[in-house]
C-alpha cells in the first residue's frame, strides 16, 4: 500500500508553478486595471472641486443680467451658479439658496440635471418651464446640478424654436427660453 502521497514530476512541478505565477500576475493586473478607473474617475470628481466653481466670464454675465432681466427672474442654473446669481442680482436659480424651504428638491436636482445633460431641445424645454425659468445659464465650467459633476450638452440650444442666445462671453453662454 502506497503512503498516500502524490508524486509530481519536475516537468508539471513547472508548469503548476507557472500557471499559478500567471493566475497571480492576471489577478494583480486586473485589480490594477480596476484601481486605475476607479482613480480616475475619483481625479475627475475632484478636479471640478479643485478648479474656480465661479469663473470670470460668470462674473462679467452677471452685468448683463443686471440690466436686462427684472428682479426675481428664473434662471435654469447648477447649485453654484443659482448661489451666484441670486447673491449678485437678486435673480432666482432653479438649484441653490435656502434648500429647507424649496419644494420637491431630490425631483428637482434631478430634472435640472437632466436638463444639462440631455441633447434633447424639447426636453430641455420641458424641465425649464416646469419650473418657471424663462433663462438659462450655462457657464465656461463643469456644472454641479446635485448628484454629479457634469459639462453641459450644448447641442440642445441649437432650437430656435425653443431658446434664442441673448449673451455670450466664449462658452459662457445665457439663452432665453421661449
Amino acid at each position: 500500500m502506497g503512503s498516500g502521497r502524490i508524486f509530481i514530476s519536475p516537468g508539471v512541478a513547472r508548469i503548476l508553478t507557472f500557471a499559478a505565477f500567471a493566475l497571480v500576475l492576471l489577478v494583480s493586473a486586473a485589480a490594477a486595471y480596476f484601481f486605475n478607473e476607479d482613480m480616475n474617475k475619483a481625479k475627475w470628481q475632484s478636479d471640478a472641486w479643485m478648479n474656480p466653481v465661479i469663473t470670470q466670464k460668470e462674473e462679467r454675465a452677471m452685468q448683463w443680467v443686471r440690466e436686462n432681466t427684472v428682479e426675481r427672474e428664473v434662471f435654469v442654473t447648477d447649485i453654484f451658479g443659482g448661489e451666484h446669481l441670486m447673491g449678485e442680482t437678486l435673480r432666482e436659480g432653479t438649484e441653490g439658496g435656502d434648500w429647507a424651504i424649496v419644494p420637491e428638491v431630490v425631483p428637482r436636482m434631478s430634472d435640472v440635471n437632466e436638463f444639462f445633460k440631455t441633447s434633447d431641445s424639447a426636453k430641455a424645454h420641458e424641465i425649464a418651464k416646469k419650473y418657471g425659468a424663462n433663462f438659462a445659464l450655462i457657464p465656461d465650467r463643469q456644472l454641479f446640478a446635485g448628484f454629479e459633476w457634469l459639462s453641459p450638452d450644448r447641442s440642445k440650444f441649437s432650437n430656435s424654436d425653443y431658446f434664442e442666445m441673448v449673451y455670450q462671453d466664449g462658452e459662457m453662454q445665457i439663452f432665453e427660453i421661449k
